[in-house]
């Protein structure tokens, strides 16, 4: 396997410059690129595939530039929104087609092809086309393609998109299944929060072509240093207030934060503990499958809570027009 550097990259096309220094993707990792559309996420892995070039830095495979290496020669696999499958090729043809261009020999082939099928889970269906598969079969081939070739690097862009939540979410865990199995660095470009959160070792959030923060999943979604990243990253709350003497209050809920000023408290909603009191205004609730998200107001800022149903100090049927409120693992951002 390898590791992957990025080193004072910059790409600039119309209005849009993307600048990405000292983004590394350790040995045998798997990264996730995670932003909005437009934020830069597919031309960073087209830049370390080779498909883009950079109008400045370099792309590093082990401590070793590749910029000037066209994609065939830097070993790395790629797995396409689109699957970008050959219609006319059974799914044997799909997944041997890099081992014959390689001039492999017949047997070798076959026995590399059905390795791949088998670890995709695709054994038997050898000598289907991709009409005959459903949308996550034929995702499957892809990913068989592309690790049959053995790369040092595999690169998926957005490779789930097109498919309905349940096979989503049941393909996402076969990806971080292979990835363990086969201890391959893999990089993975999506704007699916919850999908970055299951299955990354860390996540690198981009925002208007620039790297936000780099860190494992439950870092940044608890420890966020921008506002993008807590917004980003699931509900958050967060409160422009002024401390004094190391304390920040909003009306009876306080918080240390050991300076004076203003500073903006961030904290998500499973962190709010709802207790008997008069702390804060009940203002409307969501029900979701086994808990609740309340809608709170306290002088005039509203904030999120959300609990599972057995935590709250009263039923959903006598819900009190005003609650007490504790908050816990906040953070200044």
């Amino acid at each position: 396997m390898v590791r992957v550097e990025l080193r004072n990259v910059l790409k600039e096309w119309g209005d849009f410059r993307l600048e990405i220094d000292g983004l590394i993707v350790e040995d045998g990792e798997f990264l996730t690129l995670l932003g909005p559309s437009g934020c830069g996420k597919t031309t960073t892995l087209r830049i370390i595939a080779g498909f883009e070039r950079p109008d400045r830095g370099e792309i590093l495979f082990d401590g070793r530039p590749v910029n000037d290496l066209p994609p065939y020669e830097r070993n790395i696999g790629i797995v396409f929104q689109d699957y970008a499958l050959f219609p006319h090729m059974t799914v044997f043809k799909n997944v041997a087609f890099g081992l014959e261009m390689k001039g492999l020999p017949r047997g070798e082939i076959e026995k590399k092809v059905r390795w791949a099928l088998e670890i995709v889970g695709l054994t038997g269906l050898e000598n289907r086309y991709p009409e005959q598969l459903s949308g996550g079969q034929q995702q499957r081939v892809a990913l068989a393609r592309a690790l049959v070739v053995e790369p040092k690097v595999l690169l998926l862009d957005e490779p789930l998109s097109n498919l309905d939540a349940k096979i989503r979410e049941r393909l996402r865990g076969e990806i971080k299944r292979i990835q363990r199995t086969l201890g391959i660095t893999m990089i993975y470009v999506t704007h699916d929060q919850e999908e970055a959160m299951a299955i990354s070792d860390r996540i690198a959030v981009m925002n208007f072509g620039k790297v936000e923060q780099v860190g494992e999943p439950l870092e940044l979604y608890y420890s966020p240093r921008t506002e993008f990243v807590a917004r980003f990253l699931g509900l958050s709350n967060i409160l422009k207030l002024e401390a004094e003497n190391g304390r920040a209050c909003l009306g009876e809920l306080c918080f240390d934060v050991g300076r004076d000023g203003t500073v903006r408290v961030f904290f998500r909603p499973e962190s709010v503990y709802i207790t008997p009191g008069n702390t804060a205004e009940m203002v409307d609730y969501e029900l979701l499958p086994g808990r609740i998200r309340i809608k709170l107001e306290i002088d005039g800022k509203s904030l999120i809570a959300e609990r599972f149903l057995n935590e709250l100090p009263f039923s959903v049927e006598e819900m009190p027009e005003r609650v007490g409120v504790v908050v816990r693992d906040f953070s200044i951002l």
